[in-house]
């Protein structure tokens, strides 16, 4: 009996000093990692400033198979939210408190329905891409400063799961960034109307290069002669051969009404005709297979494309829309005898 109240007293004595010890631990952290993403800074932002997507690059799952996740009503920009739950612990919450477009966005979250903590998320345009930088900081109840302590510290808990996340994110947007799809639209009536040109003959090669160059130039001119737009960019088709790996095509503002052009850009009145479209969102990298297709679909409906006609396609969403290229879409158009 004496021996196990000495044990109790020896026990009671180093509670005392551990608490003692604990209690004159730092009462707060913060732990912060980087990563440099190659993606324009608005693709970016918008992947982490939407809570649905947390759920494509977040560690957690691995962390914890269990967890169920629950959104409120708003999930993305300042008032998004969601809960969690999980067979582990109490689960827990998170809401967007403020966001800077393309450069910040600062939340609270809750673990276990009790211990608060900052989130922050600042992002940096670089040349080679964006720097992302992911970190959490809060202050500590006594609690909190021992499981930290008994743990090894908030860095050695907290880096694998800011570092797992960050790099799951660069996958992430890697990987959406080349989704594409191609769609059949078959037979529609194209209106036509007035359009501004400027025309070249190049290289299959070159196209890229050229196409570049053109459309802002006609573009810019169109704008700067303020002429009525009357709806998106496109491209049109006078001569594509095979043979000699050579296209000329022209690039075209469509405009609403005559206007009168200089020497470098012409205009041109496009006829209401029939067409069988073709639909491809996503890079432009993905041009030359959507144009096979959009032949392939034609031959599918025995439709009859015109040999002497002139196809186009039209930019309905480019970069100037999105910089995500899964955003983009290009609509190919065939003209039918």
């Amino acid at each position: 009996m004496k021996l196990f109240s000495k044990i109790l007293l020896v026990a009671a004595v180093l509670l005392i000093v551990f608490s003692i010890f604990i209690s004159t631990r730092k009462g707060n952290y913060e732990v912060s990692k980087k990563q440099l993403i190659k993606a324009p800074v608005s693709v970016v932002f918008s992947k982490v400033n939407h809570f649905k997507t947390w759920q494509e690059w977040g560690p957690w799952a691995k962390m914890d198979s269990s967890i169920v996740v629950t959104y409120g009503a708003v999930t993305s920009g300042k008032g998004a939210n969601y809960s969690w739950t999980s067979q582990r612990d109490r689960g827990g919450s998170i809401r967007t408190e403020s966001i800077v477009p393309n450069q910040a966005i600062d939340q609270k979250i809750v673990f276990n329905q009790q211990q608060e903590s900052d989130v922050y998320w600042r992002f940096e345009e670089k040349e080679a891409g964006t720097e992302v930088t992911w970190g959490m900081k809060g202050d500590l109840d006594f609690v909190g400063k021992a499981f930290f302590y008994i743990m090894g510290g908030a860095e050695r808990i907290m880096t694998p799961m800011l570092n797992d996340g960050l790099t799951n994110l660069d996958r992430y947007i890697q990987s959406d960034m080349k989704r594409y799809s191609i769609t059949k639209n078959g037979l529609v009536d194209y209106a036509g109307g007035y359009f501004v040109y400027n025309t070249t003959e190049c290289s299959f090669d070159e196209m890229g290069v050229e196409m570049d160059r053109m459309l802002p130039e006609v573009l810019i001119y169109c704008m700067q002669k303020q002429f009525p737009r009357a709806g998106s960019l496109f491209n049109l088709y006078h001569k594509y051969d095979e043979k000699s790996k050579r296209v000329e095509f022209s690039c075209c503002v469509p405009v609403k009404e005559h206007v009168k052009t200089d020497a470098d850009f012409a205009l041109a009145f496009m006829e209401r005709g029939q067409y069988y479209k073709t639909s491809l969102q996503g890079d432009y990298k993905n041009s030359k297979e959507a144009w096979k297709k959009a032949y392939e679909f034609a031959k599918e409906d025995v439709v009859k494309i015109s040999e002497t006609g002139q196809p186009f396609e039209v930019y309905t969403i480019g970069h100037t829309k999105s910089e995500n290229p899964a955003d983009w879409v290009t609509e190919i158009y065939l003209p039918v005898e």
